[in-house]
């Protein structure tokens, strides 16, 4: 009862999700008949086949996005996780494998490929702008091209990011003048991801290595006015 969410596998099977019973239904697409019900826990809404909506699905694994967790994970307040459920569709029958508590709200819609079709940037080449893929012109390659830069209305400030640390790691500007701020994560080891924050002025930027970020403020008040990494590396 309740039928929600189709996907299909590559053996001529689909999976439809069923809010009311609450389950998975595999039924035959030959034979347009029920071929066994899984049971999920509870009220799945849609359901997510690697693959399950291209021409080339990959049978076998489904993920359950179920919408109530109820007694299944250990109650820590009025507020429950989502719960999302691995079953195995590689055989017969289907097998309930996992349960994953997800903290956000009601899921919905979903999609899932085989993990060897992936190959994603590690590191990005030093100095790169992850908008436009490019070098960006205000990449500098070491701490030694840390600089600041006034030029009057405006100041330039190249920082160089590395564990631990920023260089320069104090800048000094004049009330009223345009602060443009070009952060370099210099560091090459992947996942040495760092953060550049200024609280008061609403910026807070996240550098993936090798990565180049801009970002510029009005130096409209006078004060001190800390920045800081929000990835604790060390």
């Amino acid at each position: 009862l309740g039928p929600l969410h189709t996907q299909f596998d590559d053996q001529g099977y689909a999976y439809t999700s069923m809010f009311l019973e609450p389950g998975i239904a595999r039924w035959s697409l030959e034979r347009l008949e029920l071929v066994q019900l899984i049971n999920t826990h509870y009220n799945i809404g849609h359901l997510v086949v690697a693959g399950g909506d291209t021409i080339h699905p990959d049978g076998h694994w489904a993920v359950a996005m179920n919408k109530w967790a109820l007694d299944r994970f250990a109650p820590v307040g009025p507020l429950l996780p989502q719960n999302f459920q691995l079953v195995d569709i590689s055989g017969e029958p289907m097998r309930l494998l996992y349960d994953l508590p997800i903290p956000i709200g009601e899921p919905h819609n979903a999609q899932m490929i085989r993990a060897d079709r992936l190959h994603p940037i590690e590191v990005y080449p030093r100095g790169t702008n992850p908008i436009t893929h490019e070098r960006d012109p205000h990449a500098i390659d070491s701490e030694a091209e840390a600089r600041i830069e006034d030029h009057g209305t405006d100041v330039d400030v190249y920082i160089s990011v590395i564990r631990s640390h920023f260089r320069p790691d104090i800048v000094r500007v004049r009330q009223g003048q345009n602060v443009h701020f070009h952060i370099t994560n210099l560091e090459q080891a992947h996942d040495a991801t760092h953060g550049f924050t200024i609280s008061e002025h609403n910026v807070e930027l996240s550098l993936e290595p090798g990565e180049t970020a801009n970002v510029d403020l009005v130096a409209d008040r006078a004060g001190v006015f800390p920045f800081y990494c929000t990835d604790f590396c060390s």
